[in-house]
């Protein structure tokens, strides 16, 4: 072996074995030991195996000696046309229809019965009493009608109570 060949092996070498013994941070997608929640259950510097012990905690969900609650989910995957007609829920405006037809963005709402209500001037109002069962995610088809000339749209649907009254209640002193 010629005497340049053996010096670029052993300065290969080296460079191998110095960069393995350098200690660089572990970081990974920039959380530097940040808790990270996950869907209601902690992910952190405490972990919990069976089949090590002793330990003071039990099993997930675990949070800092503190439970996290995890609330049943429902979504509503609005998929109708026009995309531009405005989405109602339960009489208060939620958005738009593009922003709740995709596979990852849903119209969020508690478990239960709701009614979702369809609006764009020059269409037809549609109103669809839904019920969303825990933990599921309801699609809702429809395709609303054009129309006629010297017919009205339906007017939006109002909330029950406005937000100010509500606001007034939940201010009250409690007696």
């Amino acid at each position: 072996m010629s005497r340049k060949t053996l010096v670029k092996l052993v300065s290969v070498a080296v460079v191998v074995v110095a960069t393995t013994f350098v200690a660089l941070p572990a970081v990974a997608d920039g959380h530097h030991g940040r808790i990270v929640i996950v869907g209601g259950y902690g992910f952190g510097p405490r972990f919990y195996d069976p089949f090590w012990a002793p330990y003071a905690y039990g099993p997930y969900p675990y949070y800092d000696g503190v439970v996290v609650e995890q609330r049943p989910f429902a979504e509503v995957r609005v998929l109708a046309t026009p995309k531009e007609a405005a989405v109602y829920l339960d009489g208060a405006y939620a958005g738009v229809v593009g922003n709740f037809d995709g596979i990852f963005s849903r119209l969020h709402t508690t478990p239960g019965g709701h009614a979702v209500t369809l609006y764009l001037e020059g269409y037809r109002t549609v109103t669809r009493n839904i019920y969303v069962a825990p933990d599921a995610t309801l699609k809702l088809q429809v395709a609303m009608e054009k129309l006629g000339p010297g017919e009205a749209s339906a007017p939006p649907p109002k909330l029950a109570r406005d937000p100010k009254s509500i606001a007034a209640l939940s201010m009250s002193p409690v007696k």
